[in-house]
């Protein structure tokens, strides 16, 4: 039905409409000219309907990571724990609070993850064997499957490893485990691997011997050279001997400052190059090689160690 002007009820709306497209538009005026700072005319548009703006002095931040702050931190400590807002690795579903981490993940019979964190976990990785060449010499473990930006960064490091040993090639022999194992002191129950992670590689150069085993540590140029090299990659030896707390005899404890009852010389984690360089020429840890639990409780990441708890 047309709008007939002369009904003083639709008269009245009318009005009513233009007055508040007016008042919209001085409103709009007003914000758009008065706003403080050297901005274009779009760029004061498009923050006064805050399009693209990211600005935590016109509100509230996006939920994300932090460390708490104090008031007297200084302006490189305040950089510093801003460089860890870390989005998850990991969309698969788990309550290890360090899932939240990223790379820095944490995964051990202290912060375990569920069957339903490791079936999903397995659908986001990629095959070694298939997108770089890369070999797996253990037949029963299957696929050597690892997480996009660790197998990238592994192809590299694997790469520049024959080129310091020409005719030589490290290969994997175990990397993601969809089930835990039971070979003793050195192998973790399902859910308290680090394997689950994704990120993790038992790693040999087959012409020094398949066979992992700490004590050929010295006839292994492969372990050597990754322990010293690894980081620059993104990779940490991830149970260095510094963090072993005792002979190889006792049982596996995971203290509360960061000792891991391991000695592996093989297995490789990807935490990314930045906090692998951290942690290999120990920032934290007077400048010894870290251990990953010992580096998250420094940084205040994880508060107690033997309960898996990050606050």
């Amino acid at each position: 039905m047309a709008l007939s002007l002369k009904k003083p009820f639709e008269l009245s709306v009318l009005w009513l409409v233009v007055i508040a497209i007016i008042v919209v538009v001085a409103w709009f005026g007003f914000k758009v000219m008065s706003m403080e700072g050297d901005y274009t005319l779009d760029e004061r548009i498009a923050r006064v309907f805050g399009w693209g703006v990211n600005d935590a002095s016109d509100g509230e931040p996006p939920e994300s990571f932090s460390i708490s702050s104090h008031a007297d931190e200084t302006t490189e400590e305040k950089t510093e724990k801003s460089a860890l807002n870390l989005a998850p690795a990991t969309s698969a579903p788990t309550n290890n609070c360090t899932v939240k981490y990223g790379n820095l993940m944490l995964i051990n019979p202290n912060f375990t993850v569920e069957d339903e964190f490791i079936a999903a976990r397995h659908n986001e990785l990629i095959s070694l064997n298939d997108t770089y060449g890369i070999h797996e010499l253990n037949a029963w473990n299957g696929d050597n499957l690892l997480d996009a930006e660790a197998a990238t960064h592994l192809n590299d490091m694997l790469t520049a490893y024959k080129a310091d040993y020409p005719g030589h090639e490290i290969q994997t022999v175990s990397c993601f485990r969809s089930v835990g194992t039971s070979c003793g002191r050195l192998c973790m129950p399902t859910g308290a691997s680090d394997h689950h992670t994704g990120m993790a590689c038992d790693l040999v150069d087959a012409a020094y011997g398949t066979s992992l085993d700490t004590s050929t540590y010295e006839q292994h140029p492969d372990w050597q050279w990754l322990h010293n090299n690894s980081y620059k990659y993104g990779f940490i030896n991830r149970f260095p001997d510094n963090w072993t707390g005792g002979p190889m005899s006792e049982p596996m404890n995971i203290d509360e400052n960061g000792t891991t009852g391991l000695l592996e010389t093989w297995h490789y984690r990807y935490v990314g190059v930045d906090f692998a360089t951290d942690i290999a020429t120990g920032k934290y840890n007077n400048g010894e090689y870290d251990s990953l639990e010992h580096y998250l409780k420094a940084r205040e990441l994880v508060t107690n160690l033997k309960e898996g708890k990050c606050d």
